[in-house]
């Protein structure tokens, strides 16, 4: 009785156990994943050892019923904590269950066929299983999502975004499930003829699903990756994969051309000689969403350094913001370590690529972010801050800034080879002519020259304040609200107009409490120029700022401009007060009819002022027409012109975004007079650090691409 009661309590306690570790104490992925381990081998080793033939299957539902025991006190603490999702759920049905029936099959199957010590063999074969078949995925596909009969699945980067069970995991798991059919029957399987037409049926199944692995999402080859990005773009070093409905002519030119720059920038910096002939797959996927669905990775952008063809994983969207960034991580390959060609230290991994990239923020440099701490890490915290577990605890844009700003002092302070020596094993006392300490305080010297601000110092607060996925609560729990949202972004970045909308009315039915909600639901209105729709929704609870200018520009395109302008005048002041950029210029932007039509006519109507009409608009919004043109591709023609305006007023480094945009696409249609007049004319401002980087860079691509016209 006592040995009965003690099989409950013991996976009462481990599942009491779990509740003390991050991601682990919710019924969820991680908790579900660990217990199919747990569960696979300790029914091998069972059922291998067990000499009683009769009990062997209720032997591995009681190790099942065990198993799920453990899930008890997650099951309730979830409940409790309002974590408890479907999702998490299902993962503990197909996870756990399915790899415990799969190790028992093993374990019976070895000691069916009177194999030496079979508990061992089991043991053996599921380490090959779990361990061996991972590897060869690992290190031969570009995908970051992985299917195992042991533990199941892994989805890819687990803080991407909540984790939902996929048709690719019940389509794996009914493959388990064959092979469990297959290998209990096994060693009977001539005995009768209900056994043989069991066995040819599953061996039948099983050569169907292993046929359809990539169709199912099961695997995604270089190949299918191809197929699915069947246009090709390839320049000197690079072979660029892309659907070509999805780029222009001239977007790809340009990414094409960032590519090649951002290459030469690296390879000079780091002081690599780049093998001849050698080429990097740019793997371009229309969104995130279809990111997600081919290689796993969602809104992280990723390099398979592991790989051995050079490959760069980004959705469209987020080219201009980590293209740089992931292309360090391709040519540090050059000086990684043997085993996966990057370094043991994440920190190192992503601190060269933070310090080279600098794209940590668009208005703060490295430094201004961390010298804008009241405190700097210590060497036993930077040594921490190096290593996966202390990197990993910590939010990614604190551990990338922080790592960052200390490579980049180590690059500007010594010989880049010092850092190339220390980088595969993240050795600095045999690669450094100074201990890590003398680095680290070094490093704290330099902080200490650093000027900042006060928008240095909200930037550090925000970066530092944010939360890693093990310090969140319910880190996996995807509401329904939260799948909406999901799908209304998809549908934007899409371009899915009609569909946006119907998903952002469903949103605003499900929560019209929701201010910020109802901010995205006013602005799809306007833009399907429902305007008594959007007016009709106007309520006295709408005291945000950002609502009631809303309000404003309902009113004048539904053509009550004289209302449009006295709410306009009512909110003045609170524009004015504003501390925040985006209400910086709110009132110019409205300021007269003129004005106030060009700038909506622009935003809800992607309508651009004809060039004769230029002339008599004001400063603000000649920007934001021209950020529209820029965003609608409309630059060959219309930003010759609107430099020409632009170029004769004062200019003003609050625009320096757009200046920025204005000069990269001037420089690809070769008016590098416009070009370089604009970069003359920045130069002359007092901008920002961050600001002089960009210009720097901006300086760099005008070179490149002009060094490149004059070679033709």
């Amino acid at each position: 009785m006592k040995r009965r009661y003690l099989k409950i309590l013991l996976p009462l306690a481990l599942g009491a156990l779990l509740l003390l570790f991050p991601l682990l104490r919710d019924l969820h992925f991680e908790s579900a994943f660990l217990s199919s381990i747990i569960g696979c081998f300790l029914s091998a080793i069972a059922l291998a050892k067990t000499k009683d033939e009769g009990r062997s299957f209720r032997l591995a539902i009681g190790i099942m019923g065990y198993i799920y025991i453990i899930a008890v006190p997650l099951f309730i603490s979830s409940l409790i904590t309002g974590c408890l999702t479907f999702d998490g759920f299902a993962f503990w049905i197909l996870l756990p269950a399915p790899s415990v029936f799969f190790g028992a099959s093993i374990g019976r199957l070895c000691r069916m066929l009177n194999a030496p010590i079979p508990a061992v063999l089991s043991f053996l074969i599921l380490l090959v299983c779990s361990l061996g078949v991972w590897m060869i995925e690992f290190f031969t596909l570009p995908q970051v999502y992985f299917f195992n009969h042991v533990w199941g699945a892994w989805p890819g980067p687990i803080y991407d975004e909540a984790l939902q069970v996929s048709e690719s995991l019940l389509f794996f798991r009914w493959i388990t499930i064959l092979w469990i059919i297959l290998l209990w029957i096994l060693p009977n399987w001539s005995e009768t003829t209900q056994n043989k037409i069991v066995t040819f049926l599953a061996l039948g199944c099983l050569l169907f699903s292993y046929l359809n692995l990539d169709e199912m999402g099961i695997i995604t080859p270089r190949e299918t990756l191809k197929e699915e990005l069947s246009a090709h773009y390839q320049t000197t070093n690079f072979d660029l994969y892309f659907e070509e409905n999805n780029f222009t002519d001239q977007e790809m030119e340009y990414w094409a051309l960032r590519h090649e720059f951002h290459f030469q920038q690296i390879i000079d910096i780091l002081e690599i000689d780049w093998p001849e002939g050698r080429k990097i797959e740019s793997y371009i996927y229309a969104n995130s969403w279809q990111k997600k669905k081919l290689v796993g990775a969602k809104f992280t952008s990723y390099v398979p350094i592991w790989l051995a063809q050079d490959q760069l994983h980004i959705a469209k969207q987020h080219l201009d913001g980590v293209l740089k960034h992931e292309l360090v991580h391709v040519i540090s390959k050059q000086f990684g370590n043997s085993l996966f060609n990057g370094s043991w230290s994440i920190g190192m991994i992503e601190g060269i690529a933070e310090a080279i990239a600098k794209d940590a923020s668009p208005e703060s440099t490295l430094d201004q972010i961390i010298s804008a701490e009241s405190s700097y890490p210590s060497p036993q915290q930077m040594k921490n801050a190096l290593s996966n577990s202390g990197f990993y605890s910590s939010a990614s844009s604190i551990s990338y800034t922080t790592a960052g700003s200390f490579v980049q002092f180590l690059l500007n302070n010594y010989p880049v080879e010092y850092f190339k020596k220390a980088y595969p094993a993240n050795n600095f006392e045999s690669s450094y002519p100074v201990s890590f300490e003398e680095l680290v305080d070094g490093w704290h010297q330099h902080l200490n020259t650093v000027e900042i601000d006060s928008v240095d110092k909200q930037i550090s607060e925000f970066i530092f304040s944010r939360r890693s996925l093990f310090q969140k609560h319910c880190p996996h729990a995807f509401t329904e609200e939260q799948q909406l949202w999901d799908e209304y972004n998809f549908h934007v970045s899409n371009q899915d107009t009609a569909k946006a909308l119907e998903t952002i009315e469903q949103l605003y039915e499900l929560n019209p409490g929701n201010k910020l909600i109802k901010r995205d639901w006013l602005r799809e209105q306007l833009l399907h120029r429902n305007y008594a729709t959007a007016l009709y929704a106007f309520d006295a609870s709408d005291t945000l700022l950002s609502l009631r200018i809303l309000n404003a520009d309902a009113l004048f395109l539904h053509g009550d401009i004289s209302s449009a302008q006295k709410l306009l005048l009512e909110l003045k002041p609170q524009i004015d007060s504003s501390d925040a950029r985006n209400f910086k210029y709110s009132y110019e932007l409205r300021s007269d009819s003129l004005n106030w039509d060009a700038f909506l006519t622009a935003r809800y109507k992607n309508k651009i002022p004809l060039a004769n009409d230029m002339v008599r608009l004001n400063t603000p919004v000649k920007m934001m027409t021209t950020a529209k043109a820029i965003e609608l591709g409309i630059t060959n023609y219309y930003l010759p012109t609107a430099t020409s305006f632009i170029s004769k007023e004062p200019l003003n480094a609050d625009w320096f975004d757009i200046y920025e945009e204005m000069i990269l696409r001037l420089v690809l249609n070769e008016s590098i007079g416009d070009a370089d007049l604009m970069i003359s004319s920045i130069d002359k401002l007092p901008l920002r650090a961050r600001y002089s980087e960009r210009l720097t860079e901006l300086k760099e691509w005008r070179n490149f691409v002009y060094s490149r016209i004059t070679a033709n």
